[in-house]
């Protein structure tokens, strides 16, 4: 148990950290003239360099965690809304709203998933994270900067303001009577064959790159070293499991025949305690057991040879090797297994032209992983041919999605002729070849209560239409839209309006500043002095309405001022 405490306190990642820091400093003036960025960096904000992990952690939380993750908006945006942020919690520290410890902790503790019978469960905080292949420490991290991001929005969101106009015409659409007349149109081209050449790909290649773009990618070869393998050789001592059945007082209870809360005696989960403490104990002198094995192999002529490092070491202990797919820094990992969060991040904090950054030891709740670096890519757009089927996919689906778009444009454009001249648009939209529902009357804010097909999509599609015209397409599914003529608009309930006016501002107000907050944190980032090794998305760049970045711009310094004015009270007092 000596050996095991010891190996705890000497990791030896810190031995060969020490190492490197004294070797560096044999070098430093080598590179001192020359001004880089760091490779160990994403870039410099304002002349501070951004760490690989700090910029990962929030493009990471930007694309979310487990099943939901989003792994289909293009890298180079999320690099831009990461940058945005990191520049965003910088601006919220600059202006005094740094976040504190007690307001993470608070936030941590009030968490409606980590509840558990008696309040904050630590035990089950644990298991939700480990499910999203998240540790206690990153986590906190994540909260740190949503707490910082969510302070800059608090205060940039003040300079949001609903206009009294748009808060009726809001109000009108919830509570009018409308009378409407639905026309369903058929998608006739969700599976046609649309006749695109070869040149039409490639178009839409060169036109839609940013949508094929890969983001930075490893690959690693592995071996899963079973703690298993270490449970003999380690003990765990009365104090210890006394020490942890205290601690988790809260997991071992029990419910009475009387419906009465009981302590489960600690001889009755002795055992159990015991099984999960040898555990955690073999899987700490398994890693360390790697690391040493694989950290002291590098010296020796065993790093040079056919086999290497990694191959020696698993011949050692009778393990196979795997290799993994090329993956990116926010991969699931599900090929891995155990805690394939901190597996994915190990790897990109791998380095090949470093002998010992080449290793890394990753601990899971059962096994350990050591891991080599075999290959990297930077982020790059691939050659047309090597995503041509993907290219194919895409056009098609976009040449059918216009053509419908333009039918839909087409069919409006008839009726609302039609219509003018005196047709009935029952008549017209019939004559166009379209299914046409009967009258049916509803109003916004009792449209649950209306049992017509369809009712909510004709409901909020329809509420800003005017008496005598027609909507805007509107989605129904995948195969059909409607377009929905408004026979008849009667001034809804006063009194349904003034009880809905609180609630209608709210919700104004809600996409008012979210819209406000988007344009500040594309502003903010833009005053800044940002240095970074990889392109990102410049909206402004892509807009052609110099009055509208202009309007957006004095919006996000509106809220920038008012954001310092409010620390500089806040700080005065």
């Amino acid at each position: 148990m000596f050996i095991y405490h010891f190996n705890r306190l000497i990791r030896n990642r810190i031995l060969w950290g020490f190492f490197a820091i004294v070797i560096a400093f044999a070098f430093v003036a080598v590179d001192s003239c020359r001004k880089t960025i760091p490779k160990e960096t994403a870039g410099q904000l304002n002349g501070k360099s951004i760490s690989s992990m700090e910029f990962r952690r929030i493009e990471t939380s930007l694309r979310g965690f487990g099943r939901n993750a989003d792994h289909s908006t293009p890298a180079h945006v999320i690099d831009r809304r990461a940058w945005e942020q990191i520049a965003a919690i910088g601006t919220a520290k600059a202006n005094g709203m740094a976040v504190t410890d007690s307001e993470i902790q608070q936030t941590i503790r009030e968490f409606p998933a980590f509840q558990g019978a008696n309040g904050f469960d630590i035990n089950l905080y644990r298991q939700v994270l480990r499910a999203q292949g998240l540790n206690e420490g990153l986590y906190e991290e994540l909260v740190r900067d949503q707490l910082a991001i969510t302070k800059s929005a608090m205060l940039a969101n003040t300079a949001s303001w609903v206009s009294p106009m748009e808060l009726e015409d809001e109000l009108a659409g919830m509570t009018d009577k409308f009378t409407v007349q639905v026309a369903a149109v058929s998608n006739r081209y969700t599976k046609a064959d649309m006749n695109l050449t070869e040149e039409n790909y490639k178009k839409y290649y060169e036109e839609h790159k940013d949508d094929f773009a890969l983001p930075d990618q490893v690959q690693v070869k592995y071996v899963s070293l079973p703690a298993s393998n270490f449970v003999a050789s380690v003990t765990v001592s009365d104090a210890e499991i006394q020490d942890y059945y205290d601690s988790n007082a809260d997991k071992y209870t029990r419910t009475t025949t009387n419906n009465v809360s009981e302590a489960i005696p600690l001889e009755e989960v002795r055992d159990k305690i015991t099984e999960e403490l040898k555990l955690e104990a073999a899987v700490y002198t398994a890693s360390t057991s790697a690391q040493f094995q694989v950290f002291g192999k590098l010296d020796s002529s065993v790093s040079n040879s056919f086999e290497g490092v990694l191959g020696s070491f698993a011949k050692d202990n009778n393990l196979t090797i795997s290799i993994s797919p090329m993956f990116s820094a926010t991969d699931s990992g599900r090929w891995v297994g155990e805690n394939a969060r901190e597996f994915v991040s190990q790897a990109f904090e791998l380095d090949m032209e470093s002998s010992d950054s080449r290793f890394a030891v990753v601990e899971g709740t059962k096994k350990v992983y050591v891991m080599e670096l075999v290959k990297q890519e930077a982020a790059h757009v691939p050659e047309y041919g090597k995503v041509k089927t993907e290219v194919k996919n895409q056009a098609v689906s976009r040449a059918r999605s216009d053509a419908f778009d333009t039918m839909l444009k087409d069919l409006k454009s008839q009726l609302e002729k039609s219509v003018a001249d005196g047709k009935g648009f029952e008549d017209s939209a019939k004559a166009l070849g379209m299914n046409v529902s009967t009258s049916v009357t509803y109003s916004v804010s009792d449209i649950s209560n209306a049992k017509f097909e369809n009712n909510f999509s004709v409901a909020y599609g329809a509420m800003s239409v005017q008496k005598g015209k027609i909507s805007d397409p509107i989605p129904a599914s995948s195969t059909k839209s409607l377009l929905v003529y408004v026979q008849d608009r009667q001034e809804g309930d006063a009194l349904a309006a003034d009880m809905a006016r609180s609630q209608v501002r709210s919700g104004l107000a809600r996409r008012a500043s979210g819209q406000l907050f988007n344009d500040w944190l594309s502003w903010n980032l833009g005053r800044q002095k940002l240095e970074t090794k990889i392109e990102i998305d410049d909206p402004d760049a892509k807009s052609n309405d110099a009055g509208d970045s202009a309007a957006a711009a004095d919006e996000a310094a509106a809220a920038d001022e008012a954001a310092t004015a409010s620390s500089t009270t806040e700080s005065k007092e």
